[in-house]
Order: structure tokens, then C-alpha cells, then sequence
């Protein structure tokens, strides 16, 4: 009977084991997952580098990245500024502290849009803004201002194309500096809601409006100047 008794503790024992290996421990999956790192453009370099064993070549290299892609607007070093589409049509604009002055556009009336391809609201109004265009090719010239164009230049050719804008749009590497500068003469911060329409009239400003809005708004103001 003894022998009975320690038999079957040695069964029990030896099945309890094999349940615990069949368990799965909740940690041992998460503990074989590869780790994974997310580099920013200034910091891509091989992992078996560290600051200390880089070459001057790789420093350099992500210094310049780094520079890139922290400057935003970048301050103007004028107040005269080349403006230039993807057609390499070049249009100047000089600024001065309450009017602006457009070498070769002869139309009375200037919208100048700031916009970023990724916003939607920039791309909802781009289509209306054509239509504008289109309907007052003598009295109304719409400037489009791609912001940091370093950024999405590449992406220009597509956004024109599905946008259907119809219009003269700068991705000039002036782009920014230009813009600092209406934005001091607007008294807006650095950090600006877009788009950002601005309309001038023989060079003086008349109004601007910050974010997306109705269309028929800025026609109406068109219309406005126009009987003046």
C-alpha cells in the first residue's frame, strides 16, 4: 500500500512538470521580439558607431541633415525676392513696409496664397481659386507661395496636376524668406495657420484671411476693389 501511495505522487509530480512547460509564459514572447529603432534624418548612422568612433566624414554629413530639417522659415537676407514655377517662369517681388512692388504682372488685383500640399483646406480651395483665375484674367493675377519648399518641391508637379491649379505657383528656394516678411508686415507669428490669403491691390494691402474659407468671400472682395 505504501508503495501504492509514492507511485502515484511520482505520477502526479511528473505530469505537474509537463503541464508547466506546455504554459506559456506571458513575458517570452515579448522578450524575443526584435528591437526595433526609429531613426530621424540627423541620426542615421550604423548603430555599431557611437559619437565617439564616427568618422568627421559621418558627422559633417549629419550636421548638414540636421541643419536641413530644423530651419522652417529661414530669415531673408533682402527685401527683393526671385519667385520661380516649375516652368522656370521667374516673377520678382520687392517689399517694402507697407507696399509691395510685382515686376512684370500687370494686373491690378494680387492673391497671394500660402499653402502646404499636405493640408486638405489648402487643396479644397486650390480648384476655386483656378476658377478665379480663369474669370478675371485681366484684372486678377493669384500668386501661390509653396512653403518650405525644400520639403515638398518633389510633390509640387503631382498636387498641380490633381488640383487642377491653374495658377502661377512659386517653389522658389526664396519661398520662405518671402514669406517671413509678409508675415512681419501682417504682424503674424513665425507659426501661421494655413492657407494664408493675402490680397493687395497696385502693391498696397487691402485685407487677409487666415485659414481655409468660402470662396465667394474673396470673389466678393474682388469685386469690391474692382469698383473702386
Amino acid at each position: 500500500m505504501p508503495v501504492l501511495i509514492i507511485f502515484s505522487l511520482l505520477l502526479l509530480i511528473i505530469s505537474g512538470c509537463d503541464k508547466k512547460h506546455e504554459e506559456k509564459n506571458p513575458f517570452e514572447q515579448i522578450s524575443r521580439e526584435e528591437p526595433k529603432e526609429i531613426l530621424t534624418p540627423e541620426t542615421q548612422i550604423p548603430k555599431t558607431q557611437t559619437p565617439e568612433t564616427q568618422t568627421p566624414e559621418i558627422l559633417q554629413a549629419g550636421k548638414d541633415r540636421q541643419e536641413q530639417n530644423t530651419t522652417t522659415l529661414y530669415p531673408s537676407s533682402g527685401d527683393t525676392f526671385c519667385l520661380c514655377d516649375i516652368k522656370e517662369q521667374n516673377h520678382t517681388v520687392s517689399v517694402e513696409e507697407k507696399q509691395l512692388f510685382f515686376k512684370d504682372i500687370s494686373q491690378p488685383i494680387v492673391i497671394i496664397h500660402f499653402f502646404s500640399p499636405w493640408s486638405l483646406p489648402c487643396k479644397a480651395e486650390v480648384p476655386y481659386l483656378s476658377d478665379l483665375q480663369k474669370k478675371y484674367p485681366k484684372e486678377l493675377f493669384i500668386l501661390g507661395i509653396l512653403l518650405n519648399p525644400k520639403d515638398h518641391a518633389d510633390e509640387l508637379g503631382t498636387f498641380i496636376q490633381e488640383n487642377h491649379a491653374d495658377y502661377y505657383i512659386s517653389e522658389s528656394k526664396e519661398n520662405n524668406a518671402f514669406t517671413r516678411k509678409i508675415l512681419k508686415q501682417l504682424h503674424l507669428p513665425d507659426i501661421m495657420p494655413i492657407p494664408l490669403t493675402v490680397i493687395y491691390r497696385n502693391g498696397h494691402y487691402y485685407r487677409h484671411y487666415e485659414g481655409a474659407i468660402p470662396i465667394e468671400m474673396i470673389e466678393h472682395d474682388i469685386k469690391v476693389l474692382l469698383e473702386e
